[in-house]
């Protein structure tokens, strides 16, 4: 779940998005019902006949090995039903599905985020769950952690199950804190830094000549995912409560990004966005930065291409400790021709048992079933202290599932870009800009929601 990458423009979004938000095509894509469940109460036996099922997903080259664990497991359990995979980039699953919608093509399966799935439950494109729950206790939604639930969970019905939960922290390598004569940061159930002697840190680690540099904030545009977290630790929020609303426009929100803004041009301890543009320089792994800034997924990625030993520390706080979590998912497709063998093939999938075999085991994230998070320490090879990650969840805070998400970011983008750049300019006006400008879109989408609430 690795939020900013591949984004796409709000034009290609709007384009889509009046497409399916057209009256005969939201009647056509009405969610399908679950077969009725024979006497008893049991699930119906799965057919004898092969189904292929569709799945849209962003599995990549560097984490196949960790998803094929889970292709596996289902097939073992339902070998009457085979997946066929369909690449589409992390940023473009919204604008794909309600494109596929028009056409008529929707997947059975889709991977998205809690941020994917509002737009997407709101234009009925994913099938509500609640009736299988309801005849599958054993399944149990309530493992599910609350803050990666949000998005899947909306309106009082399962619109997917998350696989993962995330929260950010701070790698750092420790010969680089030998070699400076800096100690370590605490370890888990310690006291995080304080952004003040995070700053101190980061500038006894950057070399004047700039062969090193204190930290790695990561990303050459605005990461409003990462964000929220200074955001939410200033005392700022980007959404109301009822997730109507967008917020951002606060003084509290602003300190939050000036922390950010002034890691680069201020105190001149991380690469600015003109000097990481134009390469994929990993500056972690080459040695280039003694700490870098980025989420519990990046675990796997870590031991596989550093050749030193690194660790992991909390993020730094400025006034609250809170940071935020999200997380990703699997949904069923509201028009798909197969349900029960879609619910079938999705409950096993995002069983305790596959999760933390699949995703924690691996490294790959912390499984979002609370039964299985703690399976993540398995993967965590160098990392002594990666159970950080899991303590911050405590802490962790999620107000992005809205259903305006992509006009968010995008005006967020737009209009923090210029500042994350240069290091001048107004965040306070500028988020005001961003809270009028995603307030009309969210009064917009949901005037066009057809869906029952």
């Amino acid at each position: 779940m690795m939020y900013g990458k591949n984004r796409m423009t709000r034009r290609s979004f709007l384009r889509a998005s009046a497409a399916v938000t057209g009256g005969a095509l939201l009647a056509a894509c009405a969610p399908s019902q679950p077969a009725a469940a024979p006497a008893g109460g049991e699930a119906a036996a799965p057919a004898q006949e092969q189904v292929t099922l569709r799945l849209q997903n962003w599995f990549s080259e560097g984490d196949i090995g960790a998803w094929q664990i889970g292709l596996d497991r289902a097939a073992e359990s339902n070998p009457e039903i085979a997946i066929k995979l369909e690449f589409n980039p992390y940023g473009e699953t919204a604008v794909k599905i309600m494109a596929e919608a028009a056409a008529g093509n929707v997947p059975d399966l889709i991977m998205a985020s809690n941020e994917h799935t509002p737009i997407l439950a709101c234009s009925q494109l994913l099938m509500d769950l609640n009736p299988f729950i309801e005849r599958n206790p054993e399944v149990d939604p309530d493992d599910f952690a609350a803050g990666v639930s949000q998005g899947f969970k909306m309106w009082d019905r399962w619109w997917g199950f998350p696989y993962d939960h995330s929260t950010w922290a701070i790698y750092y390598n420790q010969a680089m804190f030998d070699e400076a004569g800096i100690e370590y940061p605490g370890g888990v159930g310690s006291e995080p830094w304080t952004v003040g002697e995070f700053v101190e840190v980061a500038k006894a680690l950057t070399k004047p000549d700039g062969s090193q540099w204190g930290v790695w904030y990561p990303g050459a545009t605005p990461n409003q995912y990462l964000d929220s977290c200074f955001i939410y630790s200033a005392g700022g929020r980007n959404f109301d409560d009822g997730l109507r609303q967008c917020i951002i426009d606060s003084p509290e929100s602003a300190k939050g990004l000036q922390f950010i803004v002034d890691l680069m041009h201020t105190h001149k301890v991380a690469p600015t966005p003109a000097e990481l543009a134009g390469g994929d320089i990993d500056y972690f792994a080459s040695g280039l930065a003694a700490m870098h800034i980025n989420g519990q997924w990046d675990l796997m990625g870590k031991n596989q291409t550093s050749d030193f030993d690194f660790d992991v520390a909390y993020l730094p706080v400025i006034d609250d400790k809170r940071g935020v979590t999200g997380g990703s998912g699997f949904c069923i497709s509201a028009n798909t021709a197969h349900p029960d063998e879609a619910w079938a093939w999705l409950s096993r999938f995002t069983s305790g048992e596959v999760l933390g075999e699949m995703v924690g085991s691996t490294g790959r994230g912390i499984p979002a079933r609370w039964s299985a998070a703690e399976t993540y320490l398995e993967g965590a090879g160098k990392a002594e202290n990666a159970g950080i990650f899991i303590d911050q969840l405590s802490w962790a805070f999620n107000d992005r599932s809205v259903v305006a998400f992509y006009e968010f970011v995008d005006s967020y983008t737009r209009h923090l870009e210029p500042i994350y750049a240069s290091g001048e300019g107004d965040i306070e006006a500028a988020l005001a800009k961003v809270a009028e400008e995603t307030n009309a879109a969210m009064e917009e989408k949901w005037s066009s929601c057809t869906l029952a609430i």
